[in-house]
């Protein structure tokens, strides 16, 4: 019996241990030090909405250009995120009148919207053992 636990514990903490990976979002375009705010969207949020992801970071930036973000609380899964550098510190993204955003913003999968937001199906991406690193490239 004890060693039937022994073996459970182990593939239990040994499968945990093996589910744990870092999620890592390479920004690009940086143009100062304000915060950076990453929303992360599930298929079954209202994508690109605002308060509507499934969960969302913040990032205070000590350089500009490049930046890599690690976090290592984000489950494994299909995502689709948007981004933008809260330039004036409202937490808000701010936009012209005809709603193009007036601060630095980017989607997975750089995606630069022409006319209207991406759809999710554009944007996502898979995080998984095997896939754990993004890229960026804020649009200013």
């Amino acid at each position: 019996m004890k060693s039937i636990l022994l073996l459970t514990s182990l593939l239990f903490f040994g499968f945990a241990e093996s589910q744990a990976q870092s999620f890592n979002l390479k920004v690009s375009n940086v143009k100062s030090t304000a915060i950076l705010r990453i929303a992360f969207y599930k298929k079954e949020n209202k994508f690109p909405d605002e308060g509507k992801f499934a969960f969302a970071k913040e990032f205070k930036p000590t350089k500009t250009g490049d930046v890599t973000l690690t976090f290592t609380d984000i489950p494994a899964g299909e995502y689709a995120l948007a981004i933008y550098q809260d330039s004036n510190g409202n937490k808000k993204l701010d936009t012209n009148l005809v709603g193009y955003p007036k601060e630095p913003f980017g989607f997975s999968q750089n995606i630069k919207p022409k006319f209207s937001a991406p759809a999710y199906e554009e944007c996502k991406v898979v995080f998984n053992a095997s896939n754990t690193t993004f890229s960026i490239k804020l649009i200013d």
